[in-house]
């Protein structure tokens, strides 16, 4: 685990901080957010020797902080280490493409901020699967820690062996990168990954992957916080300001994105 620190300036924006409050994980002017730096668009290193990572996320996560009037600090960690990396105390926040439930509520506050689906990617020449369906006895790759096995293949594995059919095969990767790569050299016949995240590797890989499949999802993102009395208030509150001045526009702007994905209900 490699720790980052990102050195550009906080500006205290006076009333809007005052409004918002700085959360308690906020120590010092200095805030450190949990992320795995390795899921394009939203948190990623453009070259894997750049110390600082960028996406949708980063940029969120020094909005967030400059309302806060704090400096930012990162805690690069693989998916499955996101949430125990928080509750060890090594971070404040995580903000890394994951996804609100109630499994993880009932020990992290997690606020929404970003819609999600979740899209089914296999190699581009692939003509056989179309539909969940056609992944009866094949196999896919995962990123350790997804909840794509629990809420997209487990009930799908059920289906299939209740009408007598051979169940998917699911194998476990560190990073999605990981998962990708065994889709290229054959040794996975598809990845289940998030919709922005997919577009993003087929953008840059037209010749060799392809989105075969959207689930309509009423997943989102969550922003996940130890469970401290006004924390996620303040999170909310600030999210909201964000909202107000427009950023959550030009975010989605910048990224090629309907500005609808941000339109989430922070209270839910």
């Amino acid at each position: 685990m490699i720790k980052i620190f990102f050195v550009g300036a906080a500006v205290l924006l006076g009333t809007q901080a005052a409004l918002a409050g700085a959360p308690s994980f906020v120590s010092g002017g200095a805030i450190s957010v949990c992320t795995t730096a390795a899921f394009p668009p939203l948190s990623y290193k453009k070259d894997p020797g750049d110390a600082v990572p960028i996406g949708i996320d980063i940029e969120i996560s020094e909005a967030l902080a400059k309302i806060w009037a704090a400096k930012t600090s990162y805690v690069i960690t693989d998916f499955a280490g996101l949430l125990p990396t928080l509750g060890s105390g090594r971070c404040g926040m995580i903000v890394s493409g994951i996804y609100v439930n109630a499994e993880r509520r009932k020990t992290y506050d997690g606020v929404r901020y970003m819609k999600s689906a979740t899209v089914l990617v296999t190699k581009a020449d692939n003509v056989e699967i179309t539909v969940p369906a056609a992944l009866s006895g094949r196999t896919v790759a995962l990123e350790s820690g997804t909840y794509y096995r629990e809420e997209r293949l487990d009930p799908l594995n059920k289906e299939l062996a209740a009408s007598g059919k051979p169940v998917v095969v699911i194998q476990n990767y560190p990073a999605q990168q990981g998962a990708y790569q065994q889709v290229l050299v054959g040794r996975a016949d598809a990845t289940l990954t998030e919709e922005a995240e997919g577009a993003f590797r087929v953008a840059n890989a037209k010749d060799q992957l392809k989105v075969a499949y959207t689930w309509q999802s009423d997943f989102t993102y969550g922003i996940y916080v130890a469970r401290k009395d006004g924390d996620a208030a303040a999170i909310k509150a600030a999210l909201k300001t964000l909202r107000e001045e427009g950023f959550f526009t030009k975010l989605a702007e910048k990224y090629g994105l309907n500005p609808a994905v941000f339109d989430v209900d922070y209270e839910s």
